[in-house]
């Protein structure tokens, strides 16, 4: 998360939803009425705070982010089911292929 300005008044209401998203601000800066954090996220959150913005600061919050590093996945890898036939198995691609020819 490179910055996210938004109103003074909506950040107790900001910071459990990044806490609940693995967001970790970094720095947090309050002028006038204003306020703007800087910190990470997990790439696969930030489409949900994008989502969760405007709720929750009026329409008023801003986003911005930029990809900034790699890093190790803790625990499980993440993993999803095969949608098709297994490319490796060569008599399942071959049937899959003249099906469609």
């Amino acid at each position: 998360m490179r910055g996210a300005p938004a109103p003074a008044d909506t950040l107790n209401a900001l910071l459990p939803v990044l806490a609940r998203l693995h967001a970790v601000p970094a720095v947090a800066a309050t002028e006038d009425d204003w306020c703007t954090l800087e910190g990470d996220i997990p790439v696969t959150r930030v489409h949900e705070l994008r989502q969760q913005i405007p709720p929750l600061t009026r329409g008023e919050g801003v986003m911005e982010s930029a990809f900034d590093r790699y890093e190790p996945v803790r625990g499980q890898a993440p993993a999803r089911p095969r949608t098709d036939d297994n490319p490796l198995n060569r008599d399942e691609y071959l049937r899959r292929v003249t099906r469609r020819g």
